[in-house]
């Protein structure tokens, strides 16, 4: 009927599968807060460090002004943590407060996240219980705020490509990206930057495809808040969210009657919308950097003193090296570097990942079949994240500090953005259904294989010595470092290996089904799209 729109909706099945993914996806990173031992996460113990020094009531410094403290630094051993039976109390690590000379670099950041943690710590009566207790609870906080990423990877996938089954693996595939599970579960304000990232990926998606209302415009206004209001990496989203807005189907009367005075309202009705998304961050935390950049010449200060080393007289910046390094620095921290980064996954899997994404993009490229337009906007927000890592790399390596790139935590705000591209690029270039099954199942087969040695590299690293094997005294070692203990392990593990293996076998026949009749049509008129 002429004027109603058409609304798509997901099949029972279909949910099923998601919260299957889901569902998977929450216990595997719950078994990996557990087994990780406490503050050997990816710069942990600067976070709970500033969670603590809230909790203890003390205002929040100018960046460079926060300090460790020193009983929370004893605690941070580099080889083994003491038995968990020997850990001391909240109380007793801060002690009377005497701080260590070393910079948290954590002062460069809003206090949101840690005032939320802190919260959370209070709620507990956090000074009493033990320091692992805590700091547990505060990984299970941030396991349930990552708990919407899968849903919003299929949110934004499906949107974008009209796929169930292509969607949903999709989601599957977070599975297999260890370094999401290292990052998710420890005490670390990235956690909501990735689910502020994801969220603006699937608002943006729903803009570009023609989604018109001006609650979609408030809610992704407010999710670039979101993300910096815990960090300045969420500003990284707003290239992205631009350019969708900008270049979003209105269905506008310039499509229908060209001309100029047309062709000027639609575009003041665009820079119009960029303003309304604009202006939510503006007002919620844009007066942070505002004030830092008054008080200190930059929106974000470094919370260290400037490091300039200049090249002896006849070197200089080698081009070749520094490329080599980046492509495996960004490759390894992306997928997989576990610990401290310093236990990368075997190079066989990052690289096979990689070429075959990069290949799959470039290959699309050249293909009329695929929707490049889309995966041109959407990948803006990948592409900004790089552009941004290699200039900062690259000034780095030109002062002669040297070449350390492990920021592939930097791209996973922009994971759904990434996981939208890659689907893009696959739906256009396979046709066979056959095929398109066997890629879905392709991926039911491998992530779980990931999963499952990332966390046998995170066990042999934290409880072997790096030696691949499972010995009595790295079993000692794992059942005296956990803090829920052995029996909470135990459970987790086995309801993971359940609702894994079910969720795997159901859809690896649900992705044989015909899925026509869930399958949207790829382009709509605007005025009749519309997506839930």
């Amino acid at each position: 009927m002429r004027g109603r729109r058409r609304v798509w909706r997901a099949s029972h099945s279909e949910l099923l599968a998601v919260a299957g993914v889901s569902a998977t996806f929450v216990l595997l990173l719950a078994t990996w807060a557990a087994v990780n031992p406490p503050l050997q996460g990816p710069e942990e113990a600067a976070n709970v460090d500033a969670v603590l020094h809230l909790l203890a009531g003390q205002p929040w410094p100018a960046t460079g002004h926060l300090h460790f403290f020193q009983g929370l630094l004893a605690q941070d051993v580099a080889v083994r943590l003491p038995p968990a039976s020997e850990r001391g109390s909240i109380a007793a690590i801060v002690g009377d407060g005497t701080e260590n000379a070393l910079r948290n670099p954590m002062s460069q950041h809003p206090p949101t996240f840690f005032a939320v943690q802190a919260a959370v710590a209070v709620a507990l009566d956090a000074g009493s219980r033990r320091w692992d207790h805590v700091v547990l609870v505060m990984r299970l906080v941030d396991v349930l705020a990552m708990a919407p990423l899968p849903a919003l990877v299929w949110a934004s996938v499906r949107r974008a490509t009209r796929s169930p089954r292509l969607a949903v693996a999709a989601a599957a595939v977070l599975l297999a990206v260890p370094q999401i599970a290292q990052v998710g579960t420890s005490v670390s304000v990235w956690v909501p930057v990735i689910v502020a990232g994801a969220l603006s990926t699937w608002l943006a998606v729903r803009v570009l495809t023609g989604d018109r209302s001006w609650w979609t415009l408030l809610a992704l206004g407010g999710s670039v808040a979101v993300g910096t209001a815990v960090s300045a990496a969420g500003f990284l989203t707003v290239p992205f969210v631009l350019v969708a807005v900008l270049a979003g189907r209105l269905g506008s009367a310039a499509a229908r009657r060209p001309g100029r005075d047309v062709l000027v309202r639609d575009v003041l009705v665009r820079v119009g919308r960029c303003l309304v998304v604009l202006l939510v961050p503006a007002v919620t935390t844009g007066w942070w950097y505002a004030r830092q950049f008054v008080r200190t010449g930059s929106p974000q200060p470094d919370p260290y003193a400037p490091v300039r080393d200049p090249w002896p007289a006849g070197q200089g910046p080698d081009v070749v090296q520094f490329v080599g390094t980046f492509w495996n620095g960004m490759s390894d921290s992306f997928l997989g570097l576990l610990g401290r980064y310093q236990w990368p996954l075997s190079p066989v899997i990052v690289d096979t990942a990689t070429v075959v994404a990069l290949a799959a993009l470039v290959w699309a490229a050249a293909s009329r079949r695929v929707d490049r337009r889309s995966m041109a906007v959407v990948g803006t927000f990948p592409l900004t994240v790089l552009v941004v890592v290699l200039a900062r790399d690259w000034a780095t390596y030109v002062g002669h500090v040297g070449i350390t790139v492990t920021q592939g935590r930097f791209l996973f705000p922009a994971i759904a953005a990434l996981l939208v591209v890659q689907a893009l690029a696959w739906r256009g270039l396979v046709v066979r259904r056959e095929v398109r099954v066997r890629l879905a199942r392709a991926v039911l087969l491998v992530a779980p294989v990931v999963a499952v040695a990332a966390l046998g590299l995170l066990y042999s690293g934290s409880f072997e010595g790096l030696q691949f094997r499972v010995s009595a005294a790295g079993r000692q070692a794992l059942w005296t470092s956990l803090p829920p203990g052995r029996g909470a392990l135990a459970a987790l593990v086995g309801l993971l290996a359940v609702v894994g293996l079910a969720t795997a076998v159901a859809l690896w026949r649900w992705f044989g089904r015909d899925d026509t009749a869930g399958t949207a049509p790829a382009r709509l008129p605007a005025d009749r799209r519309t997506d839930h």
